[in-house]
């Protein structure tokens, strides 16, 4: 064994001691050829990167000799990749050229596919905000910042409570994902709890609308939201390299400052990460909601070990809360809240071996919630979620290739207080995954499935026993991508998905004050099954992008709460239960982007949805109306403006218990300038929301009976890059 170790160390220092070479170059845009400065360079193999200098040329050193891909990506410009081969002690110049685009193209994902491809080749329809969308949208809180992609709409509690609508669907039918794991709070449960990440730390975020059950499992029956961070480094940099930015807000007097940096070390690649968040009350147009400050803090730190067929890392991510939601009487219900999550992930490649990657990911996140009513703790909530997930990819037969994938998960959830309303219980969860791509000249068929084992064990709660609950459910997709010319396809997908009904709606008795209801569960409710068709058209250019889907879901036993007619004695409230009954789903999204001239970019999006009840005549509540968003931008690689117009019409097909709401219009503006100077690199956004100030009812909001949407904001964005 001893010469065993000796050999593979002699190996291994003759290998970084005399066969390596150096890759160096510049990148300039393609039509003026000026430099571009501070564009991102990766090594994609060795998961090594560095930054082009003020005259745009880069330098990567110490390279092992083999086949490589560069990658260079840029704000403004389409990314682009370049194959070398690398000889020993030999050094490579690249000149590469970057094409600006108005027109948002679609970058690499990684949610709802085996390997990372364009969103252009994947079956199902996927939105994305990238690092240049980001600087727009980037709001308070997660479900705010989306609001503005196709069929994602936002459910409105005050300006730090927002739960993303997709497709008319929501809480625990939206899974929340977290760098591809399960958030672990309790955002899904109800309406008043705010979702535990700051949208300052992220890096993008994919959107999986439609069910996403078959790589994600339960709670997805209408799509998946990926928060992607780089918790653990993804690239070992090779200097110390950073962000920092500041926003200000007038909507609410808020101020956020957060910073993040990176360092590499040989093969370790080092990442650090903070973030504060401080705001006032919310303005509207008729006056200030009160109860709606907030302050939260953020922090992270990782590490990371790449090779050339080895990733290894860990990461540990902190969140504290403390907001408030607006109310329509004078009780001022607060939230303190606090996640630590712990995440661990290795992947390791495989050359001419007929396993071609094994990838396995465990986490655990321990999630503490606290209701507090005149500074005392009402409810108090803990959940420790622990997961585990193994991928393992088989090399490509033909052209066929795919995976097998399991995973693992355990959920404690326990409650104490006095609002307590439901039992404790334990949560087991197991999996099993095949999935298989296969390509045919134009067509790629892309189908899998997946089983689920899943066991609810409660504790007494309020006279009613201890009850263990199992649910055993099949999960599959399978999809169409025919490539009817270079620039277009067409997809057809069918995707059946499924979610495990709340603890709450199982085994809920008591006062519930974020809902005002006694709600009393029902332990004989079933698994919704979800039943979708997708059918989508798309066309992509350097100068235009189309992208139109039409879907179709019928959702089995779907869980709702009704009226039982009842009020409590005690509490004064009327009584809730829950009941399932069958629905279906359709509607439509579309979005067209073109550039007539050179920088100038003009876009139409519109999103229609319709929800009923398949059993008796009624619709579903909570319903987005339709919705038409009109933009125009100015945009070069230095600045940009632009001005769009949110057209939403009158919501008229409402359930019994709702109200109608009327259509309104609002206008925005956004200004954005990127400047070099002293050897950094600034962004600078100003983002004017509601310019107007028009008063203004969304269905989706929470607070629609006593309180409008928020007024006029002006929020500044400064990012500095280094």
């Amino acid at each position: 064994m001893r010469k065993i170790i000796l050999f593979g160390l002699i190996i291994f220092f003759h290998i970084n001691l005399f066969a390596q070479g150096t890759i160096k170059g510049k990148v300039i845009d393609k039509t003026t050829k000026e430099p571009l400065p501070f564009a991102d360079v990766h090594l994609i193999e060795l998961k090594r990167g560095t930054i082009t200098k003020n005259d745009g040329t880069f330098i990567i050193n110490k390279v092992p000799a083999g086949n490589y891909t560069i990658e260079v990506s840029y704000v403004g410009y389409k990314k682009t990749q370049k194959k070398i081969n690398l000889k020993d002690d030999e050094t490579v110049e690249l000149n590469i050229e970057l094409e600006q685009t108005a027109i948002s193209l679609p970058g690499v994902v990684v949610t709802g596919t085996m390997y990372e491809r364009s969103a252009f080749e994947i079956h199902q329809p996927i939105a994305v905000l990238d690092e240049d969308k980001l600087g727009l949208r980037l709001s308070d809180n997660i479900a705010k910042t989306l609001s503005y992609e196709p069929g994602i709409n936002l459910e409105f509690n005050g300006s730090n409570v927002g739960r993303p609508v997709i497709r008319g669907l929501t809480g625990t039918r939206i899974l929340i994902l977290e760098n591809g794991v399960r958030i672990g709070d309790a955002s899904d449960l109800s309406p008043d709890h705010a979702i535990s990440f700051e949208p300052t730390s992220v890096e993008r975020i994919e959107v999986i609308r439609g069910p996403a059950s078959l790589f994600y499992g339960t709670n997805s029956v209408g799509g998946a939201i990926n928060i992607i961070s780089e918790d653990i480094p993804k690239t070992v940099h090779d200097k110390l390299r950073g962000s920092m930015r500041l926003i200000g807000s007038s909507v609410n007097s808020s101020l956020s400052g957060s910073g993040a940096f990176d360092y590499g070390i040989k093969n370790f690649g080092f990442r650090g990460e903070f973030g504060y968040r401080k705001n006032g009350d919310t303005k509207t147009p008729i006056g200030t909601l009160n109860n709606t400050e907030s302050e939260n803090l953020t922090s992270s730190i990782g590490i990371a070990y790449h090779a050339k067929n080895l990733t290894t890392g860990f990461a540990f991510r902190n969140y504290q809360g403390n907001y408030g939601v607006p109310t329509e009487d004078e009780e001022h219900p607060r939230f303190k809240i606090n996640r630590n999550k712990f995440a661990f992930k290795s992947e390791l490649g495989f050359e001419n071996s007929k396993i071609q990657g094994i990838e396995l990911q465990i986490n655990q996140t321990d999630y503490d919630h606290r209701e507090l009513e005149n500074g005392e703790i009402a409810t108090h909530i803990k959940t420790r979620t622990l997961t585990s997930d193994l991928k393992l990819k088989h090399a490509k037969i033909g052209n066929l290739s795919g995976m097998l994938g399991s995973s693992f998960m355990y959920q404690n959830y326990s409650t104490t207080g006095e609002e307590k309303f439901f039992a404790d219980a334990n949560l087991y969860l197991a999996s099993l995954i095949l999935y298989e791509e296969l390509e045919l000249n134009r067509l790629t068929i892309q189908t899998g499935v997946r089983y689920d084992f899943a066991r609810i064990k409660s504790k007494e709660f309020e006279n009613a026993p201890s009850q263990v609950k199992n649910f055993s459910v099949f999960s599959t997709s399978a999809g169409f991508v025919y490539k009817l010319a270079d620039p277009m396809n067409l997809t057809l997908s069918f995707s059946r998905g499924f979610r495990i009904p709340s603890l709450q709606e199982l085994f809920a008795y008591g006062p519930h004050l974020g809902t005002l209801s006694f709600e009393v569960g029902n332990p004989d409710l079933k698994a919704e099954i979800s039943n979708e068709v997708d059918l989508s058209f798309r066309w992509l250019t350097q100068r235009s992008n189309v992208d139109v889907s039409l879907f179709l879901n019928y959702i089995n036993n779907f869980v709702y709460p009704y009226n039982t007619g009842e009020v409590d004695s005690v509490s004064g409230l009327p009584i809730y239960g829950y009941t399932s009954s069958n629905s279906v789903l359709r509607g439509f999204e579309a979005k067209f982007e073109f550039e007539p001239i050179r920088h100038l970019n003009t876009s139409i999006l519109v999103d229609y949805v319709e929800g009923k009840k398949r059993d008796v005549d009624e619709y579903l509540p909570f319903i987005p109306p339709l919705r038409g968003i009109i933009g125009i931008e100015y945009r070069t690689s230095k600045y940009n403006f632009g001005a769009e117009i949110k057209l939403v019409s009158s919501q008229n097909k409402i359930a019994p218990d709702e109200t109608r709401t009327p259509g309104y219009g609002i206008i925005n503006l956004h200004f954005g300038l990127r400047l070099i100077s002293f050897g950094l690199a600034h962004e600078i956004n100003l983002n004017i929301e509601n310019l107007t100030n028009k008063t203004y009812y969304d269905h989706l909001s929470r607070i629609k009976s006593f309180a409008p949407m928020p007024g006029r904001n002006v929020s500044l964005i400064y990012h500095l890059l280094f």
